[in-house]
């Protein structure tokens, strides 16, 4: 029951916040006009806090337990 309230609840405000933009788009017909600082922004640090984040992972994961040795290797 809980996984689907939390279902409702994200799909819910999701579809609340796509309403309110429908409006306000409706009330500003004008193009939105960003500068590229900030369209660079949106694109780039995404991507780069995600690869930052997959390092970052991948080295405390290589840290804590070394090499990964199968138990058949190790008997050769």
């Amino acid at each position: 029951m809980r996984d689907a309230r939390l279902l409702a609840i994200s799909w819910g405000s999701a579809l609340l916040i796509s309403f309110a933009l429908r409006w306000w788009g409706q009330q500003h017909p004008d193009p939105l006009q960003a500068g590229w600082p900030v369209v660079l922004t949106i694109v780039i640090l995404p991507a780069l806090l995600l690869a930052a984040w997959l390092l970052l992972a991948d080295l405390s994961q290589n840290g804590e337990g070394g090499e990964s040795v199968d138990c058949d290797e190790e008997s050769r």
